[in-house]
């Protein structure tokens, strides 16, 4: 295996680690238990009774999963060179994430999957801006000037 590939697969290893821990809030005082279920309830995909916007910790959660599998992209693409087999083989892996998920007592769900291609493809964009601006430096003062400009329309005059 070539060093290049390391960073992209030890962060999919703590994800895979985070997303089947028993208790995702213990990991936060270094508690790691697995709990094992052989037979899950395949269905449980499709829930989407569980989605509470209002909560603080789940937007805190769904936040982390669009992070996670962005920064996962952006170390894929950074190994394989090739955004579209990265953006391909992260959402794979985000959808083999939550499949997982179900055989370890955690609720995987459909509606994951799709906030962690967002975060995939947020990262990409983002990556491709940075990229046209000639690194993050310009890419961020284009920015602020884009902001800037954008605020200015909106002043009575």
């Amino acid at each position: 295996m070539k060093a290049k590939y390391t960073p992209a697969l030890l962060w999919a290893l703590c994800i895979l680690i985070a997303t089947n821990n028993y208790n995702f809030t213990a990991l936060f005082v270094s508690d790691i238990d697995f709990n094992f279920r052989l037979f899950p309830d395949l269905s449980d995909l499709l829930i989407t009774s569980d989605i509470h916007l209002d909560s603080r910790l789940y937007v805190f959660q769904k936040t982390g999963h669009a992070l996670s599998f962005g920064i996962l992209y952006l170390l894929m693409n950074q190994a394989i060179k090739e955004h579209r087999v990265a953006i391909v083989l992260c959402s794979l892996f985000a959808l083999f994430t939550e499949f997982l998920q179900l055989f370890f007592e955690r609720s995987g769900r459909l509606s994951d999957v799709v906030i962690d291609i967002a975060g995939i493809y947020a990262a990409h964009r983002l990556s491709e801006y940075v990229k046209a601006h000639g690194g993050i430096v310009p890419a961020f003062f284009a920015a602020i000037q884009k902001i800037f400009h954008a605020l200015k329309d909106d002043r009575p005059h």
